[in-house]
């Protein structure tokens, strides 16, 4: 989260209404979409369960959710819309405050629920260790696409990236990810 939020200072107001390849969205569209979950996370801090957990890992969850007729297929468009919405109505300080201060107070608040099952936006309970994980994959994708928007190179942190990979490489499974890396099929099949 912590480069997300360095954003805003060095930025042009060219550099934030530069299309993303998450059409229809510009920069400051994706980084309206990005700074809601420190937010999200504060919330989620605060939802422990006495219950096990439905998922028992941010692969396990994110499958769930991006699979056809999960949350992710069928939200699509709200999300892609609150972003537009977001970014219309907060100004870069704003949106750039969300990880300055909000980024913090819920990590920690986060880091003192230790193994504790939170429900994660009643999409399922999850330890809250593994809802961070959503946080890693989250802020490590979308930095890429913001990296790619302004031309940069990738430069994402090396923990990040490593976390990242995992639970891709998890949610596609040996198999599903050895073809799709060959050409042979697509990642999620």
């Amino acid at each position: 989260m912590g480069r997300l939020g360095l954003v805003r200072e060095r930025l042009t107001a060219e550099q934030w209404e530069a299309p993303t390849r998450l059409e229809p969205w510009t920069v400051r569209e994706l980084y309206a979409h990005a700074c809601q979950w420190p937010r999200w996370l504060g919330y989620v801090a605060t939802q422990t369960c006495d219950t096990p957990p439905t998922h028992h890992g941010t692969a396990a969850l994110l499958t769930t959710f991006n699979a056809p007729g999960g949350i992710a297929t069928r939200n699509r468009e709200q999300v892609a819309a609150k972003a537009v919405e977001v970014a219309a109505e907060r100004t870069t300080e704003q949106m750039t405050a969300a990880f300055a201060e909000a980024g913090p107070r819920s990590l920690d608040a986060a880091g003192k629920l230790g193994q504790t099952v939170v429900d994660y936006l009643g999409t399922g309970r999850m330890r809250i260790g593994e809802v961070l994980g959503i946080g890693i994959v989250e802020a490590t994708v979308h930095l890429l696409d913001l990296q790619r928007a302004l031309g940069e190179p990738p430069s994402v942190p090396a923990a990040g990236l490593a976390r990242t990979s995992a639970v891709l490489t998890e949610m596609a499974g040996p198999i599903g990810l050895v073809e799709a890396l060959t050409g042979r099929a697509s990642v999620l099949t």
